[in-house]
């Protein structure tokens, strides 16, 4: 990797992405090990076990607009009207639609109930949460796709900070609840910021037509399809902690489990920084098969190379890890730490560049394919695992189904540059 790459990188932002996410991962572990501390087992199994059913609310999360506009908006890069009302349109759908989540949230939460108890009350509290979410998320993906990297990254940044603040204060003050009022005004604040920076481009935006139907039926179109994928995507995270806290009932275990999870799941940063950079230019390019084959080889060297060093390192040092990061009630957290950490190496290596690669030459019908049958894999594996094995359970099967989606997306792009 020579100087002159290296300045190239810097010149167009990617270093701004990538250690602006590094400081945004690092301070939200260390928001999730404050949360652990002021916390007790229980209420710390209870507040996960809401935050991952909030999560499964929010598989369908806008539609998949942001999806959508992260591609047509960098398809429209040189036609900023067109751009401009991709936005407007995406705007529009994802509030309407988030508002609907929001109302089936709290719906679901006066009427119904969670196997750990007291995590349908944190539940019902979180109930706006999907609307201001799909608001901050599109304006992030509005800076991506003019490639104003350095403000993306400084709102990020504001987030991510306002919510470690926040946290702290509200945890020690008001615990549970606490956490989520912080939640509430770190999104809140962050999305005035962009407001006020955007304010030459809102009127425009504003006043700016939809797009023609034919191209707002091919917007919704990629954005549904997108959206189906990701969400089945979206649950190979969340359905073992789902599970676990359904099957074995316990919110110490559940505890545990989500414990374990933090740092393997949070070091998707790494690959995801480095497809957020590289996602607007692959479409750019996404014609030039030459271009993206050379592209993709050099990207997955890089990856593996730093990616099976990390995995390394967690596992010799899990049992280190985890008693330093959290209390010692947590040591039956090991194993199945050691477990994600390898499958750390799977998804940051093969999974998540893959289905980037596909989305970006839109071939969403592959990533989707992909998507159901892991999926499948995934829910028949949890239940079966998590019955017998408990928690160390759910850590194999997700690994297992992160080999499967891993597998038959590399066999795809193998195929497709050989054509």
């Amino acid at each position: 990797m020579n100087k002159a790459f290296i300045n190239k990188l810097s010149k167009k932002g990617f270093f701004h992405i990538f250690f602006s996410n590094v400081f945004n991962k690092i301070i939200q572990f260390l928001t999730s090990i404050v949360i652990v501390k002021f916390l007790t087992k229980e209420e710390y199994g209870i507040f996960s076990y809401a935050m991952n059913i909030l999560s499964l609310f929010l598989i369908l999360n806008g539609l998949g607009v942001t999806s959508g506009f992260l591609q047509f908006g960098s398809e429209s890069y040189k036609d900023k009207n067109l751009q401009k009302s991709y936005f407007k349109y995406a705007l529009t759908v994802g509030i309407l639609f988030n508002f609907l989540i929001s109302f089936a949230i709290f719906i679901y939460s006066q009427f119904f109930s969670l196997p750990i108890k007291g995590s349908i009350v944190v539940l019902k509290y979180m109930s706006l949460i999907p609307i201001i979410t799909i608001i901050y998320e599109l304006i992030q993906t509005y800076y991506r796709v003019n490639l104003r990297n350095k403000i993306y990254s400084y709102t990020y940044s504001l987030n991510t900070f306002l919510y470690f603040i926040l946290s702290i204060i509200g945890a020690y003050y008001l615990k549970i609840n606490g956490i989520i009022l912080g939640r509430y005004f770190a999104y809140i604040i962050a999305i005035l910021f962009s407001i006020w920076y955007l304010k030459d481009e809102i009127r425009d935006i504003f006043y700016i037509k939809y797009p023609q139907k034919n191209l707002r039926v091919d917007f919704f179109k990629y954005s549904f399809v997108s959206s189906l994928t990701n969400s089945i995507s979206s649950i190979l995270y969340l359905i073992d902690t789902f599970l676990v806290g359904l099957i074995i009932k316990n919110a110490e275990i559940t505890a545990s489990y989500k414990a374990a999870t933090l740092i393997p799941f949070a070091l998707n940063f790494i690959p995801l920084s480095v497809m957020t950079f590289a996602y607007p230019y692959i479409v750019q390019n996404n014609k030039d098969k030459a271009y993206l084959k050379k592209y993709y080889f050099k990207l997955k060297k890089y990856l593996l190379l730093l990616n099976s060093l990390i995995s390394l390192f967690l596992i010799l040092f899990a049992p280190f890890i985890i008693k330093i990061m959290f209390r010692s009630d947590y040591t039956d957290s090991v194993l199945p730490f050691q477990i994600l950490s390898f499958g750390y190496f799977i998804a940051g290596s093969f999974r998540i560049p893959n289905g980037n690669f596909i989305a970006a030459i839109k071939k969403l019908k592959v990533n989707l394919i992909v998507s159901i049958i892991s999926g499948s894999a995934n829910i028949i594996l949890d239940i079966i695992l998590i019955y017998y094995y408990g928690s160390t359970g759910a850590a194999v099967a997700t690994v297992g189904v992160f080999v499967i989606s891993s597998l038959l997306s590399e066999l795809y792009l193998w195929r497709y540059f050989k054509k």
